[in-house]
């Protein structure tokens, strides 16, 4: 065979190559007993370069991205999550602007791992995780501890960007995931039916706010998303036991369909990703709206105080 032949069917072979060693790349069996849902860092940390994972570094701050990241994550602002909906702010996108978000510019695909990284383990991270879910995506799972764990213990960090293509990504919405402000009011008074407020507790009581009314929907409980979290520099989700015993104290059970809010569906996602993917409680809504679609409508019940 000459060198020119030679070389032709190397030139022909090899890309059949690449995409059998991808194609029969070991399958991931991600498995955390304790916390359902999350993922550790010594785990991520073996998987980074997994094709059929991708990382999300949802810092607030794209200068902190810029500086160092985990090797292989791209970088999503938590605000390209937030947009108008009927005037009223700071919403979440509708499933074809987040198909487009995940396939086009993230590169996830349906049978890809989606692993999503924060700071202080912060809602950002639960925002998207929540709207994975809303799309009927169940490959998913939040660093715990965030980026602050992943320096602590000297894993590998990097300056480099991700080489992506554009993939297709297709949702099934997930009515079930998902509560409507008119779907509450009709509910208020169901037995069955439980509200949970993640917001600060000034601005649950009415102590605080900036929007047109202050205080919280009658009859919801507040639990501030942060409670579920322990450590200082370092935030990591509490023991199992210790966030159920939090939650049933405050009247929250599995048997109950819970409905958590808080300003604008941020800090609630939180909340929802702790009932839903760790506690594995089986019906939890996200009121999207949250307060500042509540608050908006003059017409509808606002209560100040402490008290549910």
């Amino acid at each position: 065979m000459t060198g020119h032949a030679r070389r032709y069917w190397i030139g022909l072979i090899l890309p059949f190559l690449f995409a059998a060693s991808h194609l029969h790349a070991k399958p991931l069996l991600l498995k955390n007993g304790d916390h359902p849902g999350l993922i550790e860092t010594t785990q991520l940390a073996a998987i980074t370069d997994h094709p059929s994972v991708r990382i999300v570094d949802m810092r607030t701050s794209l200068l902190d991205y810029l500086k160092s990241h985990i090797p292989n994550a791209v970088y999503l602002s938590f605000e390209v999550l937030c947009v108008p909906r009927n005037g009223i702010p700071a919403q979440a996108p509708d499933r074809i602007c987040l198909e487009k978000i995940l396939g086009e510019y993230l590169s996830i695909s349906n049978d890809m791992w989606v692993m999503i990284c924060s700071e202080k383990s912060n809602p950002n991270a639960t925002y998207l995780a929540w709207a994975l879910d809303y799309l009927g995506h169940k490959k998913v799972a939040v660093l715990n501890g965030g980026w602050e764990k992943w320096l602590s213990e000297g894993l590998p960090t990097t300056q480099e960007y991700p080489a992506l293509s554009p993939k297709k990504f297709f949702g099934k919405v997930i009515q079930e995931t998902l509560a409507e402000r008119r779907w509450i009011q009709e509910r208020l008074d169901h037995r069955g039916v439980v509200l949970v407020d993640a917001r600060p507790p000034r601005q649950y009581s009415g102590e605080e706010g900036e929007e047109v009314r202050r205080g919280h929907i009658p009859g919801s409980r507040n639990i501030f998303w942060e409670t579920t979290l322990e450590g200082e520099e370092v935030k990591i989700w509490k023991k199992k036991e210790d966030l159920e015993r939090l939650f049933s104290e405050a009247g929250i059970t599995k048997d109950k369909e819970v409905i958590v809010l808080c300003r604008t569906g941020i800090e609630a996602s939180h909340v929802y990703f702790t009932l839903r993917r760790i506690l594995g409680f089986p019906r939890v809504r996200l009121f999207r709206g949250s307060w500042l679609e509540w608050s908006a409508y003059r017409n509808l019940p606002v209560k100040p105080g402490t008290e549910p």
